[in-house]
């Protein structure tokens, strides 16, 4: 069990990392998108993302799944660039 937690332990390390950049270029994006008088939820762009990570699954089964994470992920960055 430990191994697997070390293991764990070592994917969020990963991923809090790239949810960081991730945020980073939200807030990018929010500046842009505000002096440019652009709306922040773009329900297109949302759907190509998702279809796009859900696309690079090896594994289908998680489809929904990721599908989940991912409207969490854009729903804070949306709050983000309020």
């Amino acid at each position: 069990m430990e191994k697997y937690r070390k293991e764990i332990n070592s994917i969020d390390d990963e991923l809090v990392k790239l949810l960081e950049r991730r945020f980073n270029v939200v807030l990018k994006i929010g500046h842009y998108k505000k002096e440019h008088d652009l709306p922040v939820y773009d329900e297109a762009r949302e759907k190509v993302v998702i279809e796009n990570c859900v696309s690079k699954l090896e594994n289908k089964n998680y489809s929904r799944h990721i599908e989940d994470v991912y409207h969490q992920i854009m729903d804070t960055c949306k709050n983000l660039e309020k």
